[in-house]
């Protein structure tokens, strides 16, 4: 059987094992992005702009898929752990077929509207003829990112993220060969400019959605997907939004706070300030990945756990992958923190350019290691079917940086390393504030459950 029983067996080894495909996974995921970015910048700089903005976005669309897919991989989680795999087959169903009718009207709205949508993100000038054929294609094919987000977080739901992996590789190869021969015209084919790049992400796409589909409806996986269950059910739509719109929203928090802050810093330290914010932001995103690994993996874990009832190996996926999560943080932040000139002279020669970055990677990578602890958190809540405080982590962690920023700079007249500072304090205060939080609902959820059981006995000890 395709998946895995995370209910037994050792937990280190299990969470690893869950983790490392996944982190595998978002890189190559990531390389979508860096190869497009790669070919496209070859037209012009107005070129690779366009693509960026359009990815803004897409990256909104892509957490509103994130949104139904965790919902719906909490519940089939739950179910596998409560041996209920009839359950889980209809939720996975119900899911999917979710997810198609969210994106239909989604796509509708965004494509109606596509050029105001740009001009709102910042496509002006030359950018926006450039945009628009890339963003056009992009949004029309938009549920192809719906069903590839739903299919990956339901193998991690199964405890098979290798099998992913392997389908993310190939995609980003398909990409990488493609974007080329579309965007300049190889081999026989007409050269398609910017658009050509959209065109080889939807193709590099459908064939992941395909293969991936093909695999999971086999009846050696430990949940199929069955065509039967692709009908609604309101009680399960209903689990599925409970426990979704706040993971959806959470994610959703992140580029807004970052837009945010990078308004206030352009705005208060102009192009200097922007560009040193801007190039700690994309080293960042690699050195999350650790974390993130291991809060979906831990989430997987979770959620088969909690529909055990395996309270006590819960408490103990919550240490061990803050543990493992910690020590990733922790290497990554010295290996910034020793390498941080090198890393800034690849990106820029300017000198203020240069002070502003040194400064951020001096300062911020002190919170690496709470900002894994705080994300491993809002994935745990997520694994219980909590997803509400998981949001106010995200929101807390956000706002204190953003509130201290405006406070620090605004009213006291401080320089440009109180927002790097910033960062790390609404790390430090979300990560701690989320800890409390959780083994108060770990222990509530334990207590609720017991009662539960009681009830079920005495009703059982009635004549």
């Amino acid at each position: 059987m395709q998946g895995q029983n995370l209910t037994s067996g050792p937990i280190p080894k299990q969470l690893w094992s869950l983790a490392w495909p996944m982190m595998l996974s978002m890189f190559f995921h990531s390389l979508y992005n860096l190869v497009d970015a790669f070919w496209v910048a070859k037209i012009s700089a107005s070129a690779i702009a366009a693509v960026s903005i359009s990815q803004i976005i897409l990256f909104i669309m892509i957490s509103l898929a994130m949104g139904i897919s965790v919902g719906t991989s909490v519940l089939v989680g739950q179910s596998i752990g409560a041996k209920k795999i009839a359950v889980a087959e209809r939720v996975l169903g119900q899911g999917f077929l979710l997810t198609i009718i969210a994106a239909l009207p989604f796509t509708l709205v965004i494509f109606s509207f596509r050029n105001e949508f740009l001009i709102i993100s910042g496509a002006v000038g030359d950018i926006l003829p450039l945009a628009t054929p890339y963003f056009t294609v992009i949004i029309a094919g938009s549920v192809l990112t719906f069903l590839m987000m739903m299919i990956s977080i339901s193998y991690n739901a199964q405890g098979d993220n290798f099998t992913m992996t392997k389908l993310f590789a190939l995609s980003t190869m398909i990409n990488m060969v493609l974007d080329p021969i579309f965007i300049f015209g190889y081999v026989g084919f007409p050269a398609l400019g910017i658009a050509g790049a959209a065109y080889a992400t939807l193709i590099s796409q459908a064939v992941f959605i395909v293969l991936a589909l093909r695999l999971l409806m086999k009846p050696t996986m430990m949940v199929p997907l069955h065509l039967k269950y692709l009908h609604l059910s309101w009680s399960s739509v209903k689990k599925v939004i409970d426990i979704g719109l706040p993971a959806s929203l959470n994610q959703v928090l992140n580029p807004l706070g970052f837009s945010a802050l990078m308004f206030f810093v352009s705005a208060t330290f102009l192009e200097a300030g922007a560009a040193a914010f801007a190039i700690g932001f994309r080293i960042e995103f690699f050195t999350f990945i650790p974390a993130i690994g291991f809060g979906f993996a831990a989430m997987s874990m979770i959620g088969q756990n909690i529909g055990a009832g395996n309270h006590d190996r819960v408490r103990a996926v919550l240490n061990v992958s803050i543990w493992y999560g910690s020590g990733s943080a922790l290497l990554f932040s010295l290996l910034v923190l020793i390498f941080a000139p090198y890393i800034v002279a690849i990106f820029t020669a300017d000198p203020l350019v240069t002070e502003y970055a040194l400064q951020y990677f001096r300062i911020v990578p002190l919170g690496y290691l709470f900002f894994a602890v705080a994300f491993i958190e809002a994935s745990i809540f997520q694994g219980i079917g909590k997803s509400w405080p998981g949001f106010w982590i995200t929101f807390a962690r956000i706002g204190i940086s953003i509130a201290i920023s405006v406070i620090t700079i605004n009213v006291f007249g401080l320089e440009i390393w109180t927002v790097w500072i910033a960062i790390v304090v609404g790390s430090v205060i979300a990560s701690l504030f989320g800890l409390l939080w959780l083994k108060r609902a770990l222990t509530s959820a334990q207590r609720e459950e017991q009662q539960t059981d009681q009830e079920l006995a005495r009703e059982e000890a009635l004549p």
